[in-house]
């Protein structure tokens, strides 16, 4: 099994980790904001350590620049934006959408290196993903699938955390549901997750799945009030990961026993976490259902509760990253078999980040 050939091997962590140039995994779109944050108000946000401002020009593509005036320095979120160019808050040079610099008050001229650096952004599925890496590789063909959250045949709860933790430490949280039974016993957990083994497998080189059956156990809170399931069901999910933080999590119940397809209800978690330093981290968060789609106060109670299991979450995180202090990967204490899919997780994201530093 692969969980017990990882048990064998050391954990990353320890003397395992990059140099300071590959921290971060960035020939690959992760999210920025979400699309109805951007305005003609300049955004200022840092993704993977480096300060970015977003900015939406008179409704138009969303945007994003290195945040930092190319002439003395200021950020560029200090500007305002003046006939959809971005107009810098200290000497009032102005920059289109492309980074080029069109205006230099007091001159005609505009000197050679007067641009602002532009990362290349796309806006699907109601995020807007940024490119920090190559520009020349930004292929809008590999923004990840995240359809469910304008698919017609499902209805969205969202949300957003900052969370003082290194975003590993919250894609190890998503790949290791056990944890539901002990922290989120209010809502989805109760013992049926942490005592339900579960299987880890990579897919593909670019891709762990772990995935947890759980038979003829107790409904937990939180199925009972949306899902409309009491007593004895079947449960089950699916822990997706694709590098850096991509986690979707596929997941469904029904009465137990039942064979019924109509009586399965689905539920796609989507958590897209983007590092902003080594300690704190973006997570950006949907949950999508397939069942009653109309009912607007389930909506509004899946993310309230949701809310609350991800304020839970938070707690736990932020205190494990105070224990653990600034490293490059949190290191693990015992590994456990319940570990086997933050393993694969990790030394994925690091093969991937060697890779990219090797060709660059």
């Amino acid at each position: 099994m692969i969980e017990e050939r990882l048990l064998q091997t050391p954990a990353p962590g320890g003397t395992n980790r990059a140099p300071a140039a590959r921290r971060w995994l960035l020939n690959c779109w992760q999210v920025a904001a979400y699309g109805r944050e951007l305005t003609t108000t300049p955004l200022a946000r840092t993704l993977c350590e480096r300060e970015v401002v977003l900015f939406r020009p008179q409704g138009g593509a969303a945007v994003a620049f290195e945040d930092r005036c190319p002439h003395r320095g200021l950020p560029l979120s200090f500007g305002t934006v003046v006939g959809g160019e971005l107009q810098c808050g200290y000497h009032g040079l102005r920059f289109d959408a492309t980074g080029a610099c069109t205006r230099i008050p007091g001159q005609e001229n505009i000197p050679h290196g007067s641009n602002a650096r532009r990362y290349p952004t796309v806006e699907r599925h109601r995020f807007v993903w940024i490119w920090l890496g190559d520009p020349a590789q930004a292929d809008p063909a590999l923004v990840p699938d995240v359809h469910f959250m304008d698919d017609p045949g499902w209805a969205v709860s969202e949300g957003y955390h900052y969370i003082r933790a290194h975003f590993m430490l919250l894609c190890d949280n998503l790949l290791d549901l056990s944890h539901e039974t002990f922290v989120h016993a209010e809502t989805i957990g109760n013992r049926a997750v942490a005592d339900s083994p579960a299987t880890a497998r990579l897919v593909d080189e670019r891709e762990v799945r772990v995935h947890r059956y759980m038979a003829e156990c107790e409904a937990p809170p939180l199925y009972n009030s949306a899902n409309a399931l009491s007593g004895t069901i079947d449960r089950w999910h699916t822990s997706i990961y694709r590098p850096p933080g991509y986690v979707l999590i596929e997941s469904a119940a029904k009465p137990s026993g039942s064979t019924d397809p109509a009586a399965v209800t689905e539920r796609r978690i989507i958590d897209l976490l983007t590092p902003e330093t080594l300690t704190t981290s973006h997570y950006f968060w949907s949950v999508a259902r397939n069942f009653a789609l109309d009912d607007a106060r389930l909506t509004e109670h899946l993310r309230e509760r949701s809310q609350f299991t991800f304020d839970q979450d938070t707690r736990v995180l932020e205190a494990q990253q105070r224990k653990l202090g600034a490293t490059d990967d949190p290191e693990f204490g015992v590994t456990i078999r319940l570990d086997a899919g933050p393993v694969l997780a990790r030394r994925l994201l690091r093969s991937l980040i060697e890779r990219e530093g090797a060709v660059s």
